[in-house]
Order: structure tokens, then C-alpha cells, then sequence
């Protein structure tokens, strides 16, 4: 048996080391996909890879019969393993697989139902576009459905904090996948084909996570006396998750809907460029945070003091605050060279001007996403979903006019006013006038972050005017000339004692162990 600070240090290094491998993984599919999209859309062609865009929004809409019951999940079992409650624990778990069987076929049998539906793809598609997009729809549903079973074991894992084995899995079905597609593109399969063997993908990490589950974390179920009230109880947390997450997905997904409908399958091609680079935006965005989630669900439950709360939200925002203000700036320095070569032609240029409207209104919303979670824990979420709606409401009217108007870039622009009114303003009064949170000392040790950035912004603008590179290789110089003004900028001007120790804890345990290493050799 683990004593307990031994236990409490486990936890730590299974933080670190799942924040680590969330940064690898995302490196690693990132660089994987600087390769894999090009190729992708130039033998898929316009038409193929729109249409392939044009159905992804329509899963993600599927996905969202999920209820945010994930969130209840994570609170609930924290609150009956704090108990003790073993036997609440294994009805938890019993529950939740019966309940996501059950919207799993729900959500395969409505995909269906939709693939049957022309109008569902505009009317802007040829036939032969929507004959394939409804042969992707069908797969990406069969995919869909057998998320929702695999997600309590992926839910599980979470909670224990195994986040180890968790970016592992994760990492290997990220960087693989597209490996193995890559050469089936290129010896002319289609999206057909890439849509099945995303699917097998996702039944191997689903065999994988609940083996672990099953074998190593001893994962209890109880499936004798449905809790129908205790399901009641969680939807009524989970309606207002459930209405944030629904918005939240429509919000940045309805610009490539309004764009099929008002333009046709090109438009969603050059927009779908901005729209993937956003995603790893705000993937990197969320890596910290989401670690923390189960963290942060044990501290509301052992009511922790506010104070606690404020110096986890402000320590994971400043490290969000430095990533992603680097990979914004660095993106004004070399990204419009890197669209046109990304995808290929000079009408991905716009692609540029997109892609930093997006970027800058995420840069100030997922600074604070540990909120979100402190929200949940407290059961307070109820204001976020009913301004995230709002949000989505005036996404969509000021979208329309400006998408139907300048296609993308209209459609950004939209975008990125309706979300930083929301979650910038709106969200930050919630935060601190109901939550309890510390908002403005927050945004005090943010924004000492600012004067660092200032020589690398100027450096940035500097290279985007006079700097154009046409090659891959001729981004690699400026690219490698911000990074170093920005890391000795940040590293000497903005980054406290402990996020320095970041970067130097693990050079020091390293240099440690090679001495140790050495000290041990025969002479």
C-alpha cells in the first residue's frame, strides 16, 4: 500500500507526465497532419475532401446525444469514492453502460435516418456529392455509436487519474492513423476508405481501455436495480452541461454548415484549412486544463477553500496564457506562407486573416476553461449554457449577412465577435461575481505576462512583412528565429519561479540521473 504522500506524489507525476504527453501527441499529430491534409485534399480533390468536411459537423451534432452525462459521471463517482461508497461506485458504472448502449444505437439509428435526408446536405451538392456524403455519414455514424460505450471505460481511466496509460492510447491512435493513411491515399483509396479505417481504429481503443479497465483498475458494475432516481438527479445537473456542450459544438461548427448551404463544397474547403488549424488551437489550449478536471472535482467536493480554486485557475491560465500566445504570435510571423503552401494555392491566402480572427477570440476564452470545470463541481453552470446560447444566437445573425457576403473570413468574423462577448465579458461577471472567483487578480497575473510578448510581437509583425517564404524549408529559419526571441523573451520577462521550474525540473532530474548513472560504471 501506497502511503499517502506517496500516493499524492503518484498523482502529481501522473499529471505531469499526461500534460507532457498531451503536448507530444499534439506535436506529433500536428506535424503528422502539416503532411497528411495536403495530400488529402489534393487526392481527394475540391469536391471530395468539401463534401468529407461538409459531414463531420453532422457526427459532431450526434455526438451531442450524450447529454453531458460524462460530466455527471466524473462528479458523481468522485462524491461516492470520497464516501466510500464501493457498491455506489458499481452502480454508477453499471448505469452508465446500460444508459450509453442505449444512446449508442439512438445515435447509429438517427444517423441513418439523416443519411436519407438530402436536404440535411444543402442544395448546393450535385447528386453524386451527396451520394457520397451519404455513404460517409453511415460509417461515421456506425464510428459514432461505439464512442458512446467505450467513453464510460475512457471516463473511468480519468477518473483514477491514469493519465499515463490515457495520452498513450491517445498518442498511438493519433500519430497511426494517419500514418496508415497517408500511403492508402496514395495509391488512390478514397474517403470512403479513410472513414472505415478511422472506425477500426476506434474499436482497437476501445478493446485497449476496457482490458485496463477491466484488468488493472478492477473496474466494478452492478447492473441489478437501475437507479431511475439517481439518472433523474443526473440530468438534472447535466441539462445545462448538456445545452453548453450542444452550443459550444454548433458555435464553431455552423460556419462550414452556413457556408455548404450559401456557397457549395469549395467554400468549405479553403474555410475547413482555418477550421482544422483552429481545432489544434484549441486542443493545445485545453491539454492542461483537462487533466485537471477530476482535480478540481475533488476539491469542490472536499470543499476546499475558494483560494485553493483561485491559485489552480490562475496557475493553469498563465501556462495556457504562454503556449497559446506563442503559437499566435508565431502564426502572425510565418502563417500566411504556411497556409498557401499548406493547402496548396493562393486561395488559401484569406486563410491567413481567418485563422487569426479565430485564434485571438480562443486566445482569451481558453485561458480560463478550468472555470468551466470549477462551474460544473459547483453545480453553477446554469448561466454559462444559457449565455453560450446566446452566444450562439448572435453568431449565427451576424454570420449570415457576412458569410453569404465574404464567405470564410465573414464567417470568422462573426464567430470570434459573438464569442468574446460571451466568454470574455459575460463569463468573467459570472466568475467573479457568483462564483467567487478572484477574477480581476487573475487577469493581473495574466497580463503580467504582456511586456514579454512585446519584442516578440514586434518580431513577428516584422517577419510577416518582410519575410515570405515559398518552400517548407524557407519557413523553418524565421520560424526557429520567433521561437528563440519569444522562449528568451517569456523565459527572462514573464515566467515566474514555477514555471520555470517546468522546464528545468526535468533537465536537473535528468543531469541527476546520468551522474548517477556514470558514478555507478566500473572504472
Amino acid at each position: 500500500m501506497l502511503s499517502t504522500k506517496g500516493s499524492a506524489a503518484l498523482q502529481v507525476n501522473q499529471i505531469r507526465a499526461g500534460a507532457a504527453l498531451s503536448y507530444v501527441s499534439m506535436a506529433l499529430s500536428t506535424v503528422i497532419s502539416l503532411v497528411y491534409t495536403p495530400i488529402m485534399l489534393r487526392q481527394l480533390g475540391d469536391s471530395e475532401f468539401g463534401v468529407y468536411q461538409a459531414v463531420l459537423p453532422i457526427i459532431s451534432y450526434l455526438n451531442l446525444l450524450s447529454f453531458g452525462l460524462g460530466s455527471a459521471y466524473v462528479r458523481y463517482y468522485s462524491r461516492f469514492r470520497a464516501a466510500g461508497d464501493k457498491k455506489g461506485c458499481a452502480k454508477l458504472n453499471g448505469m452508465f453502460l446500460i444508459t450509453y448502449l442505449i444512446l449508442g444505437a439512438l445515435v447509429l439509428a438517427i444517423g441513418f435516418g439523416l443519411s436519407y435526408c438530402d436536404v440535411v446536405f444543402g442544395k448546393k451538392l450535385t447528386a453524386e456529392e451527396i451520394d457520397l456524403a451519404q455513404r460517409l455519414l453511415r460509417i461515421m455514424s456506425v464510428n459514432a455509436a461505439l464512442t458512446f460505450p467505450i467513453s464510460v471505460f475512457e471516463s473511468h481511466v480519468t477518473i483514477n487519474e491514469r493519465y499515463l496509460f490515457q495520452k498513450i492510447v491517445a498518442m498511438g491512435k493519433q500519430v497511426l492513423n494517419p500514418l496508415i493513411m497517408i500511403p492508402l491515399l496514395l495509391i488512390g483509396y478514397r474517403s470512403v476508405t479513410l472513414t472505415i479505417v478511422s472506425l477500426i481504429f476506434t474499436v482497437l481503443s476501445g478493446v485497449i481501455n476496457i482490458t485496463y479497465c477491466l484488468t488493472r483498475l478492477k473496474m466494478p458494475f452492478a447492473f441489478r436495480h437501475y437507479d431511475f432516481a439517481l439518472l433523474r438527479e443526473m440530468f438534472g445537473f447535466t441539462l445545462y452541461v448538456f445545452i453548453g456542450i450542444v452550443v459550444d459544438n454548433i458555435n464553431w461548427s455552423i460556419d462550414r454548415q452556413l457556408l455548404t448551404w450559401f456557397h457549395g463544397s469549395a467554400a468549405v474547403t479553403v474555410y475547413s484549412i482555418a477550421a482544422q488549424l483552429n481545432n489544434y488551437f484549441l486542443l493545445f489550449g485545453n491539454a492542461i486544463s483537462n487533466v485537471m478536471t477530476p482535480r478540481v472535482h475533488r476539491l469542490v467536493a472536499e470543499n476546499a477553500p475558494m483560494r485553493t480554486l483561485d491559485a489552480l485557475f490562475t496557475k493553469v491560465g498563465r501556462l495556457q496564457f504562454i503556449l497559446l500566445g506563442g503559437i499566435f504570435l508565431g502564426f502572425v510571423a510565418i502563417g500566411q506562407s504556411f497556409v498557401v503552401l499548406w493547402g496548396g494555392g493562393e486561395q488559401f491566402r484569406i486563410d491567413y486573416w481567418t485563422t487569426l480572427l479565430l485564434f485571438f477570440a480562443c486566445l482569451w476564452t481558453n485561458v480560463q476553461t478550468v472555470g468551466i470545470e470549477i462551474q460544473r463541481a459547483k453545480n453553477m453552470h446554469k448561466f454559462r449554457s444559457l449565455t453560450y446560447l446566446g452566444v450562439l444566437v448572435g453568431n449565427i445573425l451576424i454570420s449570415i449577412p457576412l458569410c453569404i457576403k465574404w464567405q470564410g473570413l465573414g464567417a470568422a468574423i462573426g464567430t470570434a465577435i459573438a464569442t468574446l462577448v460571451g466568454n470574455v465579458i459575460l463569463m468573467n461577471w459570472y466568475y467573479y461575481h457568483r462564483i467567487g472567483l478572484n477574477i480581476p487578480a487573475f487577469w493581473r497575473h495574466i497580463l503580467h505576462l504582456t511586456p514579454s510578448m512585446l519584442l516578440p510581437a514586434a518580431a513577428a509583425v516584422l517577419l510577416a512583412v518582410f519575410v515570405h517564404p515559398t518552400t517548407y524549408w524557407g519557413l523553418i529559419p524565421p520560424g526557429l528565429a520567433f521561437v528563440a526571441v519569444y522562449g528568451i523573451s517569456v523565459w527572462l520577462f514573464g515566467m515566474n519561479r514555477y514555471e520555470r521550474g517546468l522546464v528545468t525540473g526535468p533537465l536537473r532530474r535528468l543531469t541527476r540521473r546520468r551522474k548517477r548513472g556514470g558514478g555507478h560504471r566500473a572504472p
